[in-house]
């Protein structure tokens, strides 16, 4: 029996198409989902910067050879004695933040062993947020290259390292180990009392004695003695 030519073309038209179908499957790329396509960062965008490194933005403490500071991703947090707490504002700007970068605030920081009470912000006068410690604005320190160092402890004598509990560390002073005892302090003699010396007795000044006055003896005037003749006697005999 034979076929309808309409038919023949379509059934010719079937056989050319099945070869191409079955090479196109076997060449073909699995589907990949949209989710995995796109990198995935470390962080959520902020304002149209670049992803957070939560890492560095945790705050947390560290032990050093000035006492337990504060720091920021490992690395120590410094304030300036020029900045005001009351409002917190900033006096390192322009080429100063190039050396101590101010630490942003744009994201909520992680806090290990850090009083939440302390941290807050402040309006630069750029318009960013900077971080604040019991209202200070804090920096770090360019030269700072190791978490845990405090070279800027003391330059300029403005720069202080933030303790553990807000304050500034004094330069060069070292944290006691937990539970020792600060050394007691040298008994010393009880110092002898001088003796009193008795007041001296006051002068007496006399009065400057007055010379007599020398008196004057008038001159005695000697009476002359007259001899009388006796009667019946002539001085001229």
């Amino acid at each position: 029996m034979s076929l309808p030519s309409s038919w023949r073309a379509g059934a010719a038209a079937l056989l050319l198409a099945a070869p191409l179908a079955l090479t196109g499957c076997g060449t073909s790329e699995p589907a990949v989902p949209a989710s995995l396509a796109a990198p995935v960062g470390s962080g959520s965008p902020i304002a149209g910067k670049n992803t957070v490194d939560a890492s560095r933005d945790s705050l947390a403490t560290a032990t050093t050879f000035i006492g337990t500071v504060m720091t920021s991703g490992g690395f120590t947090l410094y304030r300036n004695t020029k900045d005001k707490a009351v409002p917190p504002t900033s006096s390192c700007l322009g080429t100063c933040t190039s050396t101590w970068p101010p630490i942003d605030a744009e994201a909520q920081p992680t806090l290990d062993g850090v009083d939440a009470t302390l941290i807050g912000t402040a309006v630069r006068p750029d318009g960013t947020k900077q971080l604040t410690v019991g209202g200070w604005p804090v920096y770090r320190y360019i030269k700072d290259m190791l978490p845990g160092t405090v070279n800027g402890q003391g330059i300029d004598g403005v720069w202080q390292a933030v303790g553990a509990d807000g304050k500034p560390l004094t330069s060069g002073a070292k944290a006691p180990a937990a539970g020792a005892k600060a050394p007691a302090a040298p008994k010393q003699a009880p110092a002898k009392a001088a003796p009193a010396k008795a007041p001296a007795a006051p002068k007496v000044v006399a009065p400057p004695t007055k010379a007599p006055a020398a008196k004057v003896t008038a001159p005695t005037t000697v009476a002359p003695t007259v001899v009388r003749d006796r009667p019946g006697t002539s001085s001229t005999d």
